[in-house]
């Protein structure tokens, strides 16, 4: 049964095509902004292009396309010597292509321009604070007709205006919000046209929010989107992250044991769950909630509880080093962990909600299917909690191979606790400070 199970679950996986959904590679979170810069002798054009992820386009439910560009017109600021210029409104457009889990995102394009005089050099300065509070890419290009522009940023889009991004920039996005240039008479380089977006491919994530977000939900369906939501769990707990590190270091210096190692991952399970729900409860229900902040607070707490447990840990093993030698049949419950300790690993471990967990929520609640996003978001714990029980229980084993060496050996290994503990505190640090930095 289980050898009919891992093969079907393989079967799909290749059964889908391989690739990367193109729709937010930034994230769920993400608002993006392009402003294409077009400077004439006359005058200065901006094609402003503004992308809200899922998540934002969620809360937000921008409905008026002139109402929104006339907001970003007086959120940009351009001076040309020193002289400010007055953009009005020459064209606004709202689209909301399909993403995630059938969810929608929204592509705001506002075309402004500002009447300039540029029959000398001059100096040009352009600032964006349009929702400076989200994070997301932020682009700027600047070209000119009858102008010729002297500028660091380029003269056409690397991102074809927020349609396909650079996939070596994805993990340092732009984020371009001002620029000052010169600009003079002479030859220009007009901007390129936009080329079309490229099609999307979908991979096995991408193919599972489309069975979540289809409007004929059969039984199958349903009991594919659980099985691949387990999978999807397990191979997202097996990316960097989730407190993996510190958990091996917690089950290796403080003598884990099995059901040690199921506790914490009941444990990563449960958090991370409620905290998918709760958080997916209050974005749902408020518009002002930013959850991306939500998310660096969240981080910013598991730091300081990972740092905590360090603490703890540290302050125990080096009074246990310092007391080595005084017997050592003595006891059998300072080699094992507390259960307010394992807890508290499991805690620190999933108290970051998984975003791609937290649309395929939205998404379920979007389609009056609650009860589904509950289902799916258990299964997706669950997959997580697998995985790192799985780690646990292997680093247990390979533990207890390390208590049978010589004893010449274990001369050394009693300064495991202290390099464990040691670890867990630079790592809980490490993501402290990572949070608060953003």
């Amino acid at each position: 049964m289980i050898k009919r199970l891992v093969v079907v679950i393989l079967g799909l996986m290749l059964l889908w095509p391989s690739g990367t959904a193109s729709a937010h590679p930034l994230g769920n979170f993400s608002v993006n902004h392009y402003h294409g810069l077009h400077l004439h002798p006359d005058r200065v054009d901006v094609k402003s292009v503004v992308d809200f992820a899922e998540i934002p386009t969620l809360q937000e439910k921008l409905g008026d396309a002139d109402r929104q560009c006339q907001d970003l017109a007086g959120a940009v600021r351009a001076t040309v010597d020193s002289q400010q210029l007055a953009f009005s409104v020459r064209a606004a457009q709202l689209e909301f292509p399909k993403g995630q889990a059938d969810l929608a995102t929204t592509r705001l394009t506002c075309d402004l321009t500002a009447p300039a005089e540029i029959r000398g050099p001059v100096r040009l300065a352009f600032t964006d604070s349009y929702r400076a509070d989200r994070v997301g890419w932020h682009e700027i290009t600047a070209a000119g007709t009858g102008v010729r522009v002297d500028s660091d940023v380029p003269a056409q889009s690397i991102s074809n205006e927020l349609r396909s991004y650079p996939e070596d920039l994805l993990s340092s996005p732009l984020d371009m919000r001002s620029v000052e240039l010169m600009a003079e008479p002479g030859a220009g380089s007009a901007p390129a046209g936009s080329i079309a977006a490229p099609e999307s491919s979908f991979g096995l994530a991408a193919a599972f929010n489309d069975i979540v977000g289809t409007t004929d939900l059969t039984l199958w369906l349903g009991v594919l989107a659980v099985l691949l939501a387990l999978v999807l769990g397990a191979s997202h707990a097996a990316l960097p992250g989730h407190g993996k590190t510190v958990i091996a270091a917690y089950l290796v210096g403080r003598k884990g044991t099995p059901r040690d190692a199921v506790l914490v991952g009941a444990t990563v399970t449960l958090t991370h769950t409620a905290g998918v729900l709760i958080l997916g409860l209050l974005i749902s229900v408020s518009s002002a909630l930013a959850g991306e902040t939500v998310l660096q607070w969240l981080g910013f707490a598991s730091g300081l509880l990972i740092t905590g447990i360090g603490v703890v840990l540290f302050r125990s093993a080096l009074k246990r080093h310092q007391g080595h030698g005084h017997g050592h049949g003595h006891g059998h419950g300072h080699g094992h962990f507390s259960k307010a300790g394992l807890v508290g690993m499991g805690v620190a471990g999933g108290l970051v909600p998984s975003p791609s967990a937290l649309v395929v929520l939205l998404g379920a609640i979007a389609l009056g299917r609650t009860w589904f996003g509950v289902l799916l978001v258990l299964a997706y714990g669950l997959g997580m909690a697998g995985t790192l029980t799985a780690a646990g229980l292997l680093l247990v084993k390979l533990r207890d191979r390390m208590d049978g060496l010589s004893n010449r050996m274990q001369r050394y290994t009693r300064f495991v606790p202290v390099l464990t503990s040691t670890m867990v505190l630079v790592v809980g640090s490490g993501l402290t400070v990572r949070a608060i930095a953003g």
